[in-house]
């Protein structure tokens, strides 16, 4: 673990602080586990959840309803609550967007075909949270859910909830993890020989002749003159094999009905694979402290802190720059070095990496979250039983810089000279001077603050045979910008809501949603949305109520209307005009010199008819729990969503103005269909216990009203098929000798082993007239699989996630796009991953080859082996609670028709930092 003296004793002194603040209050606490304490008493296992959009009663929901433990999360590795989700939640699929050491992993999160909105502890601070203070995380899908978000709400909620703040005996726990990273997949990258070969190859395909002779290729092969002949292996000379990371936290919580507290510290480090030069490495340290206290039978306060603070130290290159060096250099460029110190580049190839790795300068990035929230919840229980009223205002705050020098390295080109005796000799030759920055330079400067102010009128009354609950809240969302160009986003969203549980039988909702955005104005600004859904809990019917095999039975319904805003960040009922110091605008004069003089033009015409997006959506499913021991759901979803943003330049010919006469209005209607699905069997056999489970969500977007060219061939057309359509050519294999005489004219001048297309419309030539959709370009079908067992103190978990239904364009990846007399790369040399032979090379490349067609789809579904744990969990003894060792592995395996690269993100390990394969160490420490 790389930590100097310093960062060493500042995370002990957080530690110890954390230990002895949170111990303190521990001790002056009861020490009985106290639940939860309300004017409601909840009855029949009834869970009441907090949120900024009112109260609900678990139990008696009309939407769905999907749980998962913190403890089940943390049999992922790490300290990423996304990576812990991957494969669990039916219907969720979380894409990292890139893998670089040192970042969050942006990761993307599509629920049911949208983006859910997230919730941590009842409050929208986006997903900040650590993976090690997570108690427990409920997806929350359906209408009535989805309608009391109001603008936030299109596509389901996400609601996290971490430990501490509730009534129970103190715990501490402690928690450490080792981990070392690999590579799980790189390209195939030529050697020099094989290079040479290639072009050779190429170039004989034109009929110019060889490139290498046969006496230089064999200089490559046997390295007998590295300097003339070269042959660098990138990947062995930049990346080292592993690379480490650490994970360590604490985390107390505990309390009473006066005094409940949380708090946590987390703190992890990484560093990056780079061989040569300063590694990538950098630290993160986070916290989240909470306390609830009673200051009297009506009024209790809560607040929380959280705080995320990062460095991270890279080469200036940066790491995507460092991969794209890797792969895009053939092996045989250039030597690296000559002597000590001269760093050699070509004419062709002008970046040496070694240079910039141990010379180029570095930066250091420095971010810090803060997230600030103070609330109060009144019970007027003597006055109105049932009634209350919780209010809290929230700040978040994100600021970054870097602090960088940037220092150009010394190039040299390598020239062969002759001297007066005709001898061969070599001569460096400059091509940039070294510049060395002696100052240190602050960039990427950024802060952003936003604020929320919410508050929740609840009223619960308990009956004999029925409960009624009633929410009338509001929440106020305001974001400032700092860029001139882009407004402040302010948001008001008003629900009253109610639902009404008969005999805990029948259940009926109602929502009715009133949203206010700062994108609109005038009679649109505010809009008013409403939502019903029913439920019925088949299972404590009288026919039911006694049934052996069935446990639980629910069927339940919703429809309703959301509101959301569009996603431009400019409002679009406001003229925008473009510009400035000699931008193009014309100034009149005879003078043919720059004006130097500032000048403005309409860009964009305002619509101030612009109106709320709107999500008509209907949801429908069913819980079923049989034997104690099987666990069956089912969700179908109809979601229309009608108005969505297009350019009226999309709809009208070009002479008309474009975008500076013609505004932006709502015309599109799009229709997402689909379902999800979760499976869970459970078994419990003495000291063995096992489960298993499969989840799955499929979904289909399909463009129902769309601005497209009113095409005559009724094959393109693109209204009423699904959105994410891939438009091409369909192919009729390559042409050969046999055939390429009856060529009908498509791109440039074909030649025996072109891909040949076919001709759709029959006008015997191939142009786009003749394109039609070959495949779709997102995945219809996510999926997971859960298996575990237990026994006496051992325990092994596996979690596997895929997708299924959706095509890769090859010809869009350099990596098989193979043409020109640049790098090749090691699938030169094989078919295609669908089967398909290469298409001929050439030195000019192909207009014709490198058309979108199926000829380069390939069916991307794959499945990944993404968490495993192997643990042990010690006997109970003495003050620990639970002790835990065990070993993690996170992205251990891929199934798939790409072998080379990863078809989650066909960039990694290619253009950018690969996808990790990880295996951690760790243990855990309750008491």
């Amino acid at each position: 673990m790389k930590l100097n003296i310093t960062r060493l004793n500042v995370f002990i002194f957080f530690l110890l602080n954390a230990i002895a603040i949170n111990v303190g209050v521990a001790q002056n606490t009861p020490l009985n586990s106290l639940a939860d304490q309300d004017s409601l008493q909840v009855k029949n296992d009834d869970e009441i959840l907090k949120t900024p959009f009112g109260v609900f009663n678990l139990s008696q929901t009309t939407g769905a309803v999907f749980r998962i433990s913190g403890d089940q999360l943390r049999k992922t590795g790490g300290d990423n609550l996304s990576e812990a989700l991957i494969g669990r939640v039916p219907g969720l699929r979380i894409i990292r967007q890139t893998n670089t050491p040192g970042t969050t992993g942006d990761y993307s999160y599509v629920l049911n075909g949208g983006t859910p909105y997230v919730l941590v502890d009842g409050k929208p601070r986006g997903l900040l949270v650590d993976l090690r203070e997570v108690e427990e995380v409920l997806v929350l899908n359906d209408g009535t859910f989805n309608s009391s978000l109001g603008n936030f709400g299109d596509n389901g909620l996400i609601y996290v909830i971490t430990k501490g703040g509730k009534s129970r005996k103190p715990v501490v726990e402690v928690n450490y993890q080792r981990a070392l990273n690999t590579a799980s997949r790189l390209p195939k990258l030529l050697s020099a020989s094989e290079y040479a070969e290639v072009i050779n190859r190429v170039s004989n395909n034109d009929g110019l002749g060889d490139v290498y002779s046969p006496e230089a290729i064999a200089a490559y092969n046997n390295g007998s003159d590295p300097i003339n002949f070269p042959n660098i292996n990138n990947q062995d000379t930049y990346l080292e094999d592993f690379s480490s990371s650490n994970f360590a936290s604490l985390n107390t919580y505990g309390g009473g009905e006066n005094a409940s507290y949380g708090a946590f510290i987390g703190y992890s480090d990484w560093e990056g694979l780079e061989k040569v030069g300063s590694k990538i490495n950098g630290r993160n340290l986070s916290f989240r402290t909470k306390i609830n206290a009673k200051i009297n039978n009506y009024l209790r306060a809560h607040a929380s802190v959280y705080g995320k603070f990062g460095e991270n130290n890279r080469p200036i290159i940066g790491a995507d720059a460092m991969f794209l060096n890797i792969t895009a250099t053939p092996a045989n460029a250039f030597p690296l070095k000559v002597g000590d110190s001269a760093y050699i580049v070509s004419n062709d190839f002008d970046t040496n990496l070694l240079a910039e790795l141990e010379n180029g300068g570095s930066r250091t990035d420095y971010t810090a979250n803060m997230v600030f929230d103070i609330g109060l919840d009144f019970d007027f229980k003597d006055i109105v039983p049932g009634l209350k009223y919780d209010t809290y205002l929230m700040m978040r705050t994100f600021n970054t810089h870097s602090l960088i020098t940037d220092n150009q390295p010394g190039l040299y080109t390598l020239e062969n000279l002759q001297d007066i005796a005709g001898q061969d000799s070599l001569a460096l030759k400059i091509y940039k001077n070294e510049v060395l920055d002696l100052d240190i330079g602050r960039t990427n400067q950024n802060n952003q603050r936003d604020f929320t102010y919410a508050g929740n009128i609840s009223y619960i009354k308990q009956m004999t045979q029925s409960t009624l609950t009633l929410n009338l809240n509001h929440l106020l969302y305001y974001a400032p910008n700092r860029t001139a160009t882009q407004p402040d986003n302010r948001n008001l969203t008003f629900n009253l809501n109610g639902s009404f549980a008969l005999q805990n039988k029948y259940i009926l909702f109602a929502n009715l949603n009133s949203s206010s955005s700062s994108k609109f104005i005038g009679t649109n600004r505010t809009n008013f949305f409403p939502t019903m859904g029913f439920a019925w809990v088949a299972s404590n019917e009288d026919f039911l109520k006694d049934n052996k095999s069935i446990d639980f039975l629910k069927f339940r319904t919703s429809f309703g209307q959301i509101g959301t805003e569009y996603t431009a960040s400019t409002f679009l009922y406001l003229d925008t005009w473009a510009g400035g110091r000699n931008n193009g605008t014309t100034f009149l004069g005879t003078a043919n010199i720059a004006q130097n003089k500032f000048g403005y033009s309409l860009s964009t015409t305002a619509n101030e008819a612009v109106d709320w997006i709107v999500y008509n959506q209907m949801f429908a499913g069913f819980e079923l729990n049989m034997f104690k021991k099987f666990n069956f759901s089912f969700n179908y979803f109809n979601i229309q969503i009608e108005n969505q943003i297009t350019k009226a330049s999309e709809l009208y010919a070009d002479a008309l103005g474009g975008d500076a006469y013609l505004p932006s209005l709502n015309f599109t209607d799009r229709r997402n269909k689909g379902f999800n699905a979760n499976i869970t069997f459970r078994e419990n056999k003495g000291s063995f216990k096992y489960y298993a489970g499969i989840n799955a969500g499929y979904n289909k977007i399909v463009g129902e009203k769309i601005s497209e060219v009113p095409y005559p061939d009724q094959y393109r057309l693109q209204e009423g098929q699904a959105e994410d359509n891939i438009m091409g050519y369909v192919s009729d294999g390559l042409f050969t000798a046999e055939n390429i005489g009856s060529a009908l004219p498509q791109f440039g001048d074909v030649q025996v082993g072109d891909i040949k297309y076919v001709d759709q419309n029959g006008d015997n030539v191939i142009d786009s007239r003749d394109q039609r959709a070959i495949g779709n370009q997102t995945p219809r079908l996510n999926y997971g699989i859960n298996i575990g067992a237990e026994y006496k103190g051992f325990n092994l978990d596996v979690v596997g996630a895929g997708v299924g239904g959706y095509d890769i364009n090859l010809g869009s990846s350099s990596y098989y796009q193979h043409r020109g007399l640049r790098n090749y790369y090691g699938s030169v040399n094989s078919d295609l991953p669908n089967g398909n032979a290469n298409p001929r090379l050439s030195t000019i490349g192909s207009i014709n080859n490198f058309k979108t067609s199926d000829y380069w789809l390939v069916n991307a579904s794959y499945f990944r082996i993404s968490n495993v744990e192997l643990g042990y969990s010690l006997p109970k003894k003495g003050p620990f609670t639970n002790v835990k060792i065990f070993l993690r592995g996170n992205n251990l395996a891929l199934f798939s028709k790409l072998d080379d690269l990863d078809p989650e993100d066909m960039r990694a390990g290619f253009f950018e930092y690969p996808s990790m394969r990880t295996f951690i160490l760790g243990t855990s420490l309750n008491f």
